[in-house]
């Protein structure tokens, strides 16, 4: 079935060219995105996902296009879900970028957003029953900046891990920034479980403003768990804890099974992803 995109409100062929050589996300990185989960129409989390958007345009000096500022972007992907057929689960990008003109200087800060969507195999959020096999990615660390929250194309240390997540055979990779410090997986927020407390790299330290990580922490609190989501967390701390699960909006929780020679359990994962799957059932 043919599958469209959907560029400042018009549908286009997916197989089609429709960005010009001049498009400054693909000259400068000048773009951000967010990646969502959608069940049927309905985009999990969507006014986190705007609000972070916008928040991040504002850093950014973008203008932001009405439809996202209005929310009406929420109209444009489920019309695009259903040309597209996606009526289940689906993984919906929006990418924004500032229009073309100028060099590094933009020649003005006006910008088009593209929405993409993907079928997924399930409706709902599904743990892994295999737990992943990861390790830490230290030939490039994550320098700290205060871009270093944001969701932008700029994703060179992403792919460098990527790359070598792939050569060493790894499920997923952690990153490290300029102290050392873990930040996060290479498309996922990470979470240390140790003895009854969950523990997240801060902001502070580098790591995206994970629209999941935030959710994830305030399903943990309100179940009862302690967490701790201010304190810098080193590989230290992960050889010696009990769990360790990575969150991101379209797959929710990832366990994993071990990093080098230890291996975890999945009890805090699996009981948080059915809290998760409640919270975002619909009726």
């Amino acid at each position: 079935m043919q599958q469209y995109i959907n560029l400042n409100g018009k549908h286009y062929p997916a197989d089609e060219p429709v960005l010009h050589h001049t498009n400054r996300g693909f000259q400068y990185g000048d773009a951000l995105f967010e990646t969502m989960h959608a069940n049927g129409k309905q985009v999990q989390f969507f006014y986190d996902h705007m609000q972070r958007l916008i928040t991040a345009m504002g850093m950014l000096r973008m203008d932001v296009p009405s439809r996202i500022k209005t929310h009406g972007i929420e109209h444009e992907i489920a019309r695009l879900l259903h040309t597209n057929r996606h009526l289940k689960g689906a993984r919906v990008r929006l990418t924004v970028f500032r229009n073309s003109g100028g060099k590094y200087a933009p020649a003005d800060l006006s910008c088009s957003w593209l929405i993409e969507t993907e079928a997924l195999e399930s409706d709902t959020y599904r743990l892994n029953e295999k737990g992943m096999i990861i390790d830490v990615f230290s030939r490039l660390k994550k320098p700290l900046t205060p871009l270093s929250n944001l969701k932008t194309t700029n994703d060179l240390a992403y792919i460098m891990a990527g790359i070598h997540k792939n050569e060493k055979g790894l499920d997923e990779c952690l990153l490290i920034n300029s102290q050392n410090e873990i930040t996060e997986a290479i498309s996922s927020n990470v979470f240390l479980v140790s003895g009854s407390v969950i523990h997240t790299p801060p902001l502070a330290s580098g790591c995206l403003d994970g629209i999941m990580r935030k959710k994830i922490i305030e399903f943990s609190r309100e179940a009862g768990y302690e967490v701790y989501d201010r304190q810098p967390l080193a590989l230290e701390h992960f050889l010696h804890g009990d769990e360790v699960f990575l969150t991101n909006a379209v797959k929710g929780i990832q366990w994993v099974g071990g990093i080098r020679k230890k291996r975890y359990f999945k009890g805090t994962a699996k009981r948080l992803m059915g809290l998760l799957n409640e919270k975002t059932a619909i009726d």
